[in-house]
């Protein structure tokens, strides 16, 4: 698969410098970039629509007191 993507000048010179640096492709780095993120934003994401859920009311939500009685930690 083919994606464009625009590059602010500094940040493309920065891509550029490393790519020459280790002889290799832009799109290893990018690749590469992306392959590593991609699940802390997949994961930021569906934390995202979690909170919002609960916000709206679609996800139940407990007090501390129903959390430490079920877990037996009442003083």
């Amino acid at each position: 698969m083919t994606t464009t993507v625009r590059l602010p000048h500094e940040l493309e010179a920065r891509l550029e410098h490393v790519a020459a640096g280790a002889g290799r492709p832009k799109s290893y780095y990018l690749r590469s970039l992306l392959e590593e993120n991609i699940e802390r934003l997949e994961w930021e994401q569906a934390l995202a629509k979690k909170a919002d859920d609960i916000r709206a009311g679609r996800r139940p939500t407990y007090s501390l007191e129903e959390v430490e009685r079920e877990l037996g930690l009442e003083d």
